[in-house]
Parts: C-alpha cells; sequence; structure tokens
C-alpha cells in the first residue's frame, strides 16, 4: 500500500475523495461527517474510528465541531494480470479473451 497521507480538516470546508486514490479513511482527532455517493445514509466518525470509501465511489468528508485530523490510506496498484483477470470476470460466459 502507499504511504499514508495525515490531513488537518476545517468545518465548513469539505474534502472530495475518490475511491481510485484512497481506500481508507481514519480519524485521528476531532469527528468528521461522512456523506458516500449511493449510501443509504450519512455517517459520524470520532477517533480512532475507519471508513472504507466504496469502489465506484465518491466520499465528502468534513470536520465537524472544530478541526479533525485524518488520515488516508491508498490503495495497493494492482499489475497487469491481476487487471487482466478481473476484466475476464467482466466478459459473458464462454467468450474467449485472446
Amino acid at each position: 500500500m502507499s504511504p499514508r497521507e495525515t490531513l488537518l480538516l476545517h468545518p465548513d470546508r469539505p474534502l472530495r475523495l475518490d475511491a481510485a486514490r484512497h481506500a481508507e479513511l481514519r480519524v485521528d482527532s476531532g469527528m468528521v461527517w461522512i456523506t458516500s455517493s449511493g449510501a443509504a445514509g450519512d455517517l459520524f466518525l470520532a477517533v480512532g474510528e475507519r471508513y472504507s470509501i466504496p469502489v465506484p465511489g465518491r466520499v465528502l468528508v468534513e470536520a465537524v465541531r472544530g478541526a479533525a485530523g485524518v488520515s488516508l490510506q491508498g490503495r495497493k496498484r494492482r499489475g497487469i494480470p491481476a487487471l487482466v483477470e478481473s476484466w475476464r470476470t467482466l466478459l459473458p460466459k464462454g467468450m474467449a479473451m485472446p
């Protein structure tokens, strides 16, 4: 996995996260509000809690009740063989790939 990024969030300044770049958010200090595309509702997370960013998905995260510190861990990059194998699952049954 890629190195963690640590960010300081402020109220009324939402941060947009993209699933292609980040896999997990961890709250290091304060409290955050999270809303995600396709999710049934919003979440509030406190210190020590984690949130896995859905794929595909976009997420907005914002500090509430003062500043909050969060850490972001990036997804592991997949090699070409893994990508080819994942594409195979998308093909109709019986269809061969060259």
